[in-house]
């Protein structure tokens, strides 16, 4: 009969010893990778934000006359009271439009292939609002902070490039289009439909502080927001 191998108390201390340390460099090596991809999102959303800046200021230096064609074209209605309105259009409406701190609940806005570019919504109220564009709508429109809950918002397969919906609240909403560059800072994604959207056009969205979603929230084929580094939430928050 064979006899099992004996070791001593100076010999279990060691192997102890090197697999603390094995351990230790372990954890240190994964948490210098998760840092070097905060910093690394980080620097994305900078980069990505002056971009957006720079060619905002570059749109504005060129200026675009507008055409007979466009209803609504750079119209200043901030904080008006548009509440269950609706408001169709075939031509290319609503372009550069702000709409800033408006009340939009329950609100129906609709435009041709072009609509909605360069449109400010930041703070407004949009819950239950329907807003649809055509091929190339919204394009470079601002959604920061706003109040999306329950809101439709539909565009075509060049729509929503470069917007932005910076801590604006999606929960429960419906959003159809390509969303390429899109800033989802901070959004709140809780419940929100986002199977209109194609996978690979989600991954190019950026953040520094990663968008929210819950198990309720509707992803495309393909899509996985634990490796995109979005942050899931319990029902009650």
């Amino acid at each position: 009969m064979s006899k099992l191998p004996r070791y001593s108390t100076r010999s279990l201390f060691v192997l102890l010893f090197i697999v603390a340390i094995l351990f230790g460099w372990f954890n240190s090596v994964r948490q210098a990778r998760r840092e070097r991809y905060v910093w690394s999102r980080k620097a994305e959303y900078a980069e990505q934000e002056l971009q957006r800046k720079t060619d905002e200021l570059e749109r504005l230096r060129k200026g675009v006359t507008p055409d007979e064609t466009r209803s609504f074209w750079q119209a200043g209605l901030e904080g008006t009271n548009l509440a269950a309105m609706t408001i169709s259009s075939y031509s290319n409406a609503f372009q550069r439009a702000s709409f800033a701190d408006c009340n939009l609940r329950d609100a129906s806005l609709s435009g041709g292939g072009s609509s909605f570019q360069e449109a400010r919504f930041d703070g407004a109220n949009l819950q239950g609002a329907t807003l649809v564009g055509g091929s190339a709508s919204f394009q470079a429109a601002s959604f920061v902070k706003s109040d999306l809950t329950r809101a439709n918002l539909t565009g075509g397969p060049a729509s929503f490039q470069v917007a932005s919906f910076e801590d604006a609240t999606l929960v429960d909403a419906v959003l159809v289009g390509s969303f390429q560059r899109v800033n989802l800072n901070g959004a709140n994604l809780s419940g929100a439909d986002l199977s209109g959207i194609a996978s690979s056009d989600l991954e190019t969205c950026y953040f520094k502080q990663p968008p929210t979603y819950n198990a309720q929230t509707k992803f495309p084929a393909g899509f996985d927001p634990v490796q995109q580094q979005w942050r899931k939430v319990s029902e009650e928050q």
